[in-house]
Protein backbone atom coordinates (compact mmCIF):
# COMPACT_ATOMS: atom_id res chain seq x y z
CA UNK A 1 0.00 0.00 0.00
CA UNK A 2 1.63 3.23 -0.86
CA UNK A 3 0.33 6.78 0.42
CA UNK A 4 0.61 10.26 -1.68
CA UNK A 5 2.50 13.03 0.21
CA UNK A 6 -1.11 14.68 1.16
CA UNK A 7 -2.41 11.41 2.67
CA UNK A 8 0.83 10.95 4.45
CA UNK A 9 0.72 14.73 5.71
CA UNK A 10 -2.74 13.92 7.22
CA UNK A 11 -2.09 11.19 9.02
CA UNK A 12 0.91 13.01 10.66
CA UNK A 13 -1.82 16.25 11.54
CA UNK A 14 -4.26 13.88 12.56
CA UNK A 15 -2.66 11.47 15.63
CA UNK A 16 -1.16 15.43 16.39
CA UNK A 17 -4.14 16.00 19.01
CA UNK A 18 -4.05 12.16 20.27
CA UNK A 19 -0.36 13.07 21.72
CA UNK A 20 -1.44 16.52 22.88
CA UNK A 21 -4.08 15.46 24.35
CA UNK A 22 -2.20 12.35 26.71
CA UNK A 23 0.17 15.75 27.26
CA UNK A 24 -2.28 17.53 28.72
CA UNK A 25 -4.35 14.85 30.42
CA UNK A 26 -5.25 16.76 34.22
CA UNK A 27 -5.71 15.35 37.64
CA UNK A 28 -8.93 16.38 39.45
CA UNK A 29 -9.00 19.48 41.57
CA UNK A 30 -7.47 18.60 45.06
CA UNK A 31 -5.03 16.04 44.10
CA UNK A 32 -2.22 14.75 46.24
CA UNK A 33 0.35 13.21 44.69
CA UNK A 34 2.32 10.93 46.84
CA UNK A 35 5.84 9.55 45.71
CA UNK A 36 8.02 6.86 46.46
CA UNK A 37 11.16 5.00 44.49
CA UNK A 38 8.70 2.29 43.70
CA UNK A 39 5.11 3.03 44.10
CA UNK A 40 4.91 0.31 46.37
CA UNK A 41 4.85 0.81 49.83
CA UNK A 42 5.66 4.30 51.56
CA UNK A 43 3.69 6.09 49.05
CA UNK A 44 0.63 3.63 49.11
CA UNK A 45 0.29 4.11 52.82
CA UNK A 46 0.21 7.79 52.47
CA UNK A 47 -2.63 7.28 49.60
CA UNK A 48 -4.46 4.83 51.31
CA UNK A 49 -4.51 6.62 54.89
CA UNK A 50 -4.96 9.82 53.23
CA UNK A 51 -7.77 9.57 51.65
CA UNK A 52 -9.58 7.89 54.94
CA UNK A 53 -8.91 10.73 57.21
CA UNK A 54 -9.26 13.13 54.28
CA UNK A 55 -12.55 11.58 53.32
CA UNK A 56 -13.91 11.34 57.59
CA UNK A 57 -12.88 14.79 57.55
CA UNK A 58 -15.12 16.10 55.17
CA UNK A 59 -12.35 17.16 52.86
CA UNK A 60 -12.84 17.00 49.00
CA UNK A 61 -8.51 16.15 48.49
CA UNK A 62 -8.05 12.83 47.24
CA UNK A 63 -4.26 10.98 47.17
CA UNK A 64 -2.98 9.17 44.47
CA UNK A 65 0.30 7.23 44.78
CA UNK A 66 3.35 6.73 41.88
CA UNK A 67 6.83 5.72 41.65
CA UNK A 68 9.57 6.54 39.64
CA UNK A 69 10.93 3.30 39.13
CA UNK A 70 7.80 1.35 39.70
CA UNK A 71 7.77 -2.17 40.81
CA UNK A 72 4.97 -4.33 39.25
CA UNK A 73 3.16 -4.75 42.24
CA UNK A 74 2.23 -4.30 45.70
CA UNK A 75 4.03 -6.34 48.43
CA UNK A 76 1.59 -8.84 50.31
CA UNK A 77 3.02 -7.28 53.44
CA UNK A 78 1.88 -3.59 52.67
CA UNK A 79 -1.52 -4.61 51.50
CA UNK A 80 -1.87 -7.04 54.56
CA UNK A 81 -1.11 -4.47 56.98
CA UNK A 82 -3.35 -2.11 55.19
CA UNK A 83 -6.29 -4.54 55.12
CA UNK A 84 -5.45 -4.60 59.40
CA UNK A 85 -5.73 -0.89 59.43
CA UNK A 86 -9.37 -1.49 57.17
CA UNK A 87 -7.79 -0.21 53.90
CA UNK A 88 -8.12 -2.55 50.82
CA UNK A 89 -5.47 -1.96 47.64
CA UNK A 90 -5.97 -4.64 46.24
CA UNK A 91 -6.46 -3.14 42.95
CA UNK A 92 -4.04 -0.63 42.69
CA UNK A 93 -0.85 -1.09 41.16
CA UNK A 94 2.27 0.83 41.07
CA UNK A 95 2.64 3.64 38.05
CA UNK A 96 4.97 5.87 36.99
CA UNK A 97 5.10 9.17 37.98
CA UNK A 98 3.97 11.42 34.67
CA UNK A 99 5.00 15.04 34.27
CA UNK A 100 1.34 16.32 34.00
CA UNK A 101 0.95 14.53 37.66
CA UNK A 102 3.87 16.81 39.04
CA UNK A 103 2.54 19.68 37.11
CA UNK A 104 -1.34 19.52 37.97
CA UNK A 105 -0.99 17.76 41.50
CA UNK A 106 -2.35 20.37 44.44
CA UNK A 107 0.64 18.81 46.07
CA UNK A 108 3.27 16.51 45.62
CA UNK A 109 4.73 14.62 48.37
CA UNK A 110 7.82 12.94 48.14
CA UNK A 111 8.89 10.06 50.57
CA UNK A 112 12.49 9.46 50.20
CA UNK A 113 13.15 9.68 46.46
CA UNK A 114 14.31 12.62 44.66
CA UNK A 115 12.47 14.42 42.11
CA UNK A 116 13.58 17.26 39.48
CA UNK A 117 14.04 20.78 40.86
CA UNK A 118 11.34 22.41 38.60
CA UNK A 119 9.23 20.88 41.10
CA UNK A 120 9.94 22.57 44.28
CA UNK A 121 7.12 25.07 44.25
CA UNK A 122 4.57 22.86 46.07
CA UNK A 123 6.58 19.57 46.92
CA UNK A 124 7.07 18.60 50.59
CA UNK A 125 9.93 16.21 51.18
CA UNK A 126 9.08 13.32 54.18
CA UNK A 127 12.02 11.94 54.20
CA UNK A 128 12.16 10.99 57.62
CA UNK A 129 10.37 8.01 57.27
CA UNK A 130 11.86 4.75 58.40
CA UNK A 131 12.28 1.55 55.94
CA UNK A 132 8.55 -0.39 56.05
CA UNK A 133 10.65 -3.43 55.27
CA UNK A 134 12.24 -3.39 58.72
CA UNK A 135 9.15 -2.05 60.47
CA UNK A 136 6.27 -1.29 58.83
CA UNK A 137 4.44 -0.29 61.90
CA UNK A 138 6.96 2.12 63.04
CA UNK A 139 6.75 3.35 59.08
CA UNK A 140 3.02 3.64 59.27
CA UNK A 141 2.79 5.32 62.39
CA UNK A 142 5.46 8.53 60.75
CA UNK A 143 3.55 8.48 57.59
CA UNK A 144 -0.10 8.75 59.28
CA UNK A 145 1.25 11.28 61.62
CA UNK A 146 2.63 13.36 58.51
CA UNK A 147 -0.76 13.36 57.24
CA UNK A 148 -2.33 14.43 59.89
CA UNK A 149 -0.30 17.35 59.87
CA UNK A 150 -0.84 17.87 56.40
CA UNK A 151 -4.79 17.79 56.42
CA UNK A 152 -4.82 20.53 59.42
CA UNK A 153 -3.44 22.86 56.54
CA UNK A 154 -5.53 21.89 53.73
CA UNK A 155 -9.03 23.31 53.36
Amino acid sequence: MTFTRSAVAFLILAAVPLFAQKDKAELPANTIVFICEHGAAKSVIAAAHFNRLAKEKGLPHRAITRGTKPDPEIPAFIRTGLAADGLDVSGWTPRLLTEAEVRDGDRIITLGCALPSKTLRKREEWNDIPNVGENYERARQAIVAHINDLLKNLR
